[in-house]
């Protein structure tokens, strides 16, 4: 694989524009009926003015759902605050993933509006494809 190839691509190119947002503020209930509905393993988390405080995904709120503690999706947050420009690298993405040990990215656009989601099954699609091309 040519990693300078890989590396100039960018979050755009792979990013995921199915995207569901959930207020923080709601009962974990509420995500995992969202959950179900939409067969999506992650949700945009987004304050009551709709700015995006993060993601949840899917295994931490069934985990949530058996512990004590807040019933409420926003403090079920991962990487709060973490996001990625959609013109961004995909390196850019993979680093703060392995970084901040999140699963998931939004990918926000000039005025930091979500326009996507990415996650690492992204990333590890193209690696895979660019070395199913060479």
């Amino acid at each position: 694989m040519d990693t300078a190839e890989t590396r100039s691509v960018a979050i755009e190119e792979i990013m995921s524009t199915q995207i569901v947002a959930i207020r923080s503020d709601c009962d974990l209930r509420v995500a995992v009926e969202t959950f179900l509905r939409t067969a999506l393993r992650h949700l945009i988390v987004v304050d009551e003015d709709r700015s995006c405080l993060g993601v949840v995904n899917s295994e931490e709120v069934l985990t949530a759902l058996n512990l004590s503690g807040s019933r409420r999706v926003g403090d079920r947050v991962s990487g709060p605050g973490l996001r990625v420009h959609r013109d961004a690298p995909v390196r850019r993405a993979a680093e703060l993933m392995v970084d901040e040990l999140v699963d998931a990215l939004p990918v926000v656009d000039d005025i930091g509006h979500v326009v996507g989601i990415v996650t690492w099954s992204d990333i590890v699609r193209l690696v895979a494809r660019r070395d199913l091309l060479a």
